[in-house]
């Protein structure tokens, strides 16, 4: 998975705590096709595409001729497939889905999976769910931090992209290197657009050493008809530059 695709799933991840529950037994062989979707949508923040889940199957050693979702909303509709390979068991699938006609919003949208196999026959499978929709909060963090103050700051940069009904609130962004740790602040700006924040972060304590990669966290806070919603982005290994 890319690095911009993970940030995607964990953003719908974080957004709607999702833990796929499977079907008893899903670890068992499963014996005819099966598709259900499940009660998660995300939408993109400009309202281009929308993030879906399914649980899928079918049984070994038959073909796959069609894994697609479609997802239909009053004036605007999309579908994709999704990369179902017939191992026996149920497994997940984030489906991200372009808008093919019109232009996504929040509310609710239909989504419907088909599945349909063959091995000397044909077999097929179908589910649909009116689902709640999500606005997706989009995180990305620069590669790299600069330092400042005689390595005391560093100065980050933090993208964020947040619907146009989303408001920001006061985020946090932590910079550590071992027992070196800062924070700085931020407030993403909503408008379905890119925004890039320079962020400044101060150690509490020590400086940080170019010498070593540092870590860097950042949780991005937005307001959506009363509810908060976060985007995440964190970087293990985060280069520190004079």
């Amino acid at each position: 998975m890319s690095r911009s695709a993970r940030i995607v799933a964990v953003g719908l991840i974080a957004l709607v705590g999702v833990a796929t529950a499977a079907a008893p037994g899903a670890a068992r062989p499963r014996p005819a096709p099966e598709v259900h979707v499940q009660p998660v949508a995300g939408l993109a923040p400009d309202g281009s595409s929308m993030i879906v889940q399914v649980l899928a199957s079918c049984p070994e050693r038959w073909s796959v001729v069609e894994a697609v979702v479609r997802v239909t909303q009053p004036g605007a509709w999309g579908e994709a497939p999704f990369p179902l390979t017939c191992i026996g068991s149920l497994r997940s699938f984030l489906v991200t889905v372009p808008v093919s006609s019109g232009t996504f919003q929040l509310g609710e949208v239909l989504v419907s999976a088909i599945v349909v196999v063959e091995r000397g026959k044909t077999a097929r499978a179908e589910d649909a769910l009116v689902v709640p929709v999500h606005p997706l909060v989009l995180v990305e963090l620069a590669d790299a931090a600069r330092l400042e103050s005689g390595n005391a700051a560093v100065t980050l940069d933090v993208s964020v992209t947040c619907h146009a009904e989303a408001t920001g609130l006061e985020s946090r962004l932590v910079v550590s290197q071992g027992r070196t740790i800062g924070v700085g602040l931020y407030t993403p700006v909503c408008d379905g657009t890119r925004h890039t924040f320079t962020v400044r972060v101060e150690a509490s304590q020590g400086v940080y050493n170019p010498e070593f990669v540092a870590q860097a966290l950042t949780f991005a806070n937005t307001e959506v008809a009363g509810q908060v919603v976060y985007g995440i982005d964190d970087d293990g290994s985060l280069e520190l530059v004079g």
